[in-house]
Order: structure tokens, then sequence, then C-alpha cells
């Protein structure tokens, strides 16, 4: 059993991973032990930041939404176009496609 707190090093060697014997049990009940190796733990970030960062929309997003909203109207323009040539109202493709969507 340890009666004496671990130097600087050896805790900095436990928290490499190559120094585990007593120090596990010795830090496990120590307090002073476990501030002293938060205050030698690299800085972790915060994680509201990292999740912020990782959750940032591509800086294109607007403009790649841009062109597809349009190229969904554009194709819809151009299908209500080609359904009023053939004598079909727009209003009664969209009620049938609502039906459709009961079954």
């Amino acid at each position: 059993m340890m009666f004496v707190h671990p130097t600087k090093r050896a805790l900095r060697r436990w928290l490499d991973g190559a120094e585990t014997d007593s120090i596990d049990e010795h830090v496990s009940t120590c307090r002073r032990c476990a501030a002293r190796l938060e205050d030698i733990a690299a800085p972790v970030p915060d994680l509201g930041d990292a999740i912020s960062r990782s959750l940032q929309p591509p800086d294109d997003l607007v403009e790649r939404l841009g062109a597809r909203m349009t190229d969904s109207m554009r194709n819809r323009e151009d299908l209500q176009i080609f359904l009023d040539l053939l004598g079909v109202p727009w209003r009664t493709v969209q009620n049938l496609m609502i039906e459709g969507e009961d079954d």
C-alpha cells in the first residue's frame, strides 16, 4: 500500500498508461492526487464547442439548397406546362397524387 503521494512524474506516466501498479488504488481514494491529475492532464476542448463545430453546416449549404429548390421548381413548372399541353390541369394531378397517398 502506498503511503506517500506519487510524484508529478509518476502521475504523468500513469496518465500515459505506463505505470499502473499502486497508483490506481491510490488515485481512486486520494482527492489531492485526483486534483493534481486534473491539473496535469492536457486540456480537453469544451464539449459544447466540439459539438458545435461538428454540427456546423457546410459553407455552401445555402447555395446547394437554393440550386436544388430552383431545379425542383423548374421541373414542376416544366411538368405543369407539359400537362397543360395535354389538357390535364395541374390541380387535377395534385388531387390525384394526394388521393394516392391515402391508400
